[in-house]
């Protein structure tokens, strides 16, 4: 893989062959950055890497899954800002980032994830919530917790 895990082998060629929709590899002591080549896993409609040593940026290519209903990368060392490539998962119902290293602001992009039903960003360092977070009609939990910054509350002066 390149730019891949450590643990377990995986083999996203294989993977891609098949068109995997299902991918949970969640707590099983993963270290390393997480694959660019996880795109060509275009089918995928869940994919969890919850609670691993996974470390490095999210990359922008996740951006690419717009089959993805689930994300879930919570309890890793993900470091790094938010990448505005994944206010183009608009399939998106469940956005887990919680418990990481990130930091900055909340990308605005993010707000344009119209079927977006829950958002966990707890316990990390961000330090803007973007008006744009108003537009999630369909969002029933945001959990943005135990942020080590002020977080600046731009979108509760809007439609909230």
């Amino acid at each position: 893989m390149e730019g891949g895990f450590t643990g377990p082998s995986t083999n996203v060629t294989e993977c891609a062959r098949y068109d995997l929709e299902v991918l949970i590899l969640s707590d099983n002591k993963l270290s390393g950055q997480i694959p660019t080549s996880l795109e060509r896993l275009t089918k995928l409609s869940r994919l969890y890497l919850d609670y691993n040593v996974l470390t490095g940026s999210i990359p922008e290519t996740l951006g690419n899954l717009t089959s993805l209903r689930e994300l879930v990368l919570s309890g890793n060392q993900l470091t790094g800002s938010i990448p505005m490539s994944l206010g183009k998962l608009t399939m998106l119902q469940r956005l887990d980032l919680s418990e990481n290293l990130l930091n900055g602001a909340i990308p605005f992009s993010l707000g344009r994830l119209s079927s977006l039903e829950i958002l966990y960003m707890s316990v990390n360092s961000l330090s803007l919530i973007p008006f744009s977070l108003g537009n999630l009609s369909e969002l029933q939990f945001l959990d943005l917790s135990s942020n080590l910054r002020n977080l600046t509350t731009e979108f509760l002066k809007g439609n909230c």
